[in-house]
């Protein structure tokens, strides 16, 4: 393949991405929706691993979803289940989903469904789950509490109020991106501008629901809510653009506290993996330390991969604070972002950066050429449990020196 059609794919990639119509337009149990999904099949957050190779988090989430599921009475029981072969463990960025934290997804779990109007391809993420915070899906943790909660908030709250957005073709998520970005939000990190823009929006079509009180209340006690709803919305545009003949676009990025891996447009759904690296950020907790934190968890960089999050460090100036970063560091760093990137987003606006458009769809070539690696914004985790603080990490450039010989295998560059 010569270097202009794979230019020109690179191109019409991130042109697609940047298109993406994203709609919330549904509520649906995992095993509904998920294709190739079965009562056994539990996904997991990162690039596929073993059970016996996983962190400790992913070990007891995965334990805790036979619970969930009712086919283990206690966690003998389920790791039994699990080395009898019965039990399929994968990673969720092998279907049309993504999972942050720890990201467990069993057969009953809600997902938020996204579609992109443009192609009509849908991507389903569970729901942030209110006083529980992480819970079940994102921190792997179980109890009747937290199961009937989950459920609740899924299948009587979300589901009432998405059934009433059918007659406007779901609930569009797009503009409600673009002004949070003119309002301090990156997307990954921060999201307290686009929680309120949602709300506010929503309020009309909430209260048409029987229960719009409760509705209401979820959204309003449930910080970072949007967060769920922009990682669906990522994923959604990422499997449009996936699977582009000649594409050297990353369209899949994600950790599960031991390797990191990403995957290429053009590429066919390999696997690029190295070891998972360290957020280096603020601690916000005491008795916080390296020592107890756990290499990066989780696919909330799939926002990254649709050019939001890290890449966009210039849109928050309170992010890069977080990252002990003036917010000149955070303008430096989109701007290195924008000499990997594809294409821009002519729908998104960096206002520190006179309004100019947003960098999109990391190029895996130029990143091992020129060495720049995208920057991903998170979380740190606990290697027990729970959230540390906020910062940032590089994804590895082993990925991409594998993802480049790859693909210059394959398209003979």
């Amino acid at each position: 393949m010569n270097p202009k059609d794979i230019k020109d794919a690179a191109v019409r990639t991130a042109k697609i991405i940047a298109e993406a119509e994203p709609h919330w337009v549904g509520v649906s149990r995992a095993i509904d929706f998920l294709e190739d999904f079965d009562e056994y099949t539990i996904l997991h957050s990162g690039p596929p691993i073993e059970y016996e190779n996983m962190c400790e988090l992913h070990k007891r989430g995965v334990k805790n979803a036979l619970l969930m599921e009712r086919l283990a009475k206690d966690e003998s029981e389920a790791e039994k289940l699990i080395f009898s072969g019965k039990v399929k463990i994968k990673s969720s960025y092998d279907f049309n989903s993504a999972a942050s934290g720890v990201g467990i997804i069993s057969a009953s779990v809600p997902l938020l469904v996204c579609e992109d109007k443009k192609t009509g391809k849908r991507a389903g993420i569970f729901p942030r789950e209110g006083r529980f915070g992480g819970g079940f899906c994102e921190w792997g943790v179980y109890s009747e509490e937290i199961r009937e909660n989950l459920f609740h908030i899924g299948y009587n709250i979300l589901a009432p109020l998405a059934e009433s957005l059918g007659a406007i073709g779901g609930f569009p998520l797009r503009d409600i991106i673009a002004e949070g970005l003119t309002m301090g939000d990156e997307n990954h990190t921060s999201q307290n501008a686009v929680d309120a823009l949602f709300i506010r929006s929503i309020i009309p079509h909430a209260v048409e629901c029987e229960n719009y009180k409760e509705i209401l209340r979820y959204f309003a006690e449930t910080p970072r809510f949007f967060h769920n709803f922009c990682q669906a919305a990522s994923r959604a545009a990422l499997l449009s653009a996936d699977g582009i003949e000649g594409s050297p676009v990353m369209v899949a990025a994600g950790g599960n506290g031991v390797e990191f891996g990403i995957k290429v447009s053009g590429l066919a759904g390999e696997w690029f993996c190295a070891p998972a690296p360290m957020i280096r950020g603020r601690y916000m907790i005491e008795d916080a330390s390296i020592e107890n934190q756990l290499p990066w968890i989780g696919d909330s960089s799939v926002v990254e991969c649709a050019g939001l999050g890290g890449i966009l460090s210039a849109a928050s100036p309170k992010v890069c604070s977080y990252r002990n970063e003036s917010f000149l560091a955070g303008i430096a760093t989109t701007e290195k972002m924008r000499k990997i990137s594809a294409g821009e987003n002519p729908w998104y606006e960096i206002p520190l950066l006179g309004y100019s458009h947003t960098p999109v769809g990391i190029d895996v070539r130029a990143v091992a050429k020129k060495a720049i690696l995208p920057v991903i914004n998170g979380g740190i985790i606990d290697k027990n449990g729970g959230w540390m603080g906020a910062g940032c990490a590089k994804v590895p450039m082993q990925c991409f020196e594998q993802a480049n010989k790859a693909f210059c295998k394959k398209y003979g560059q």
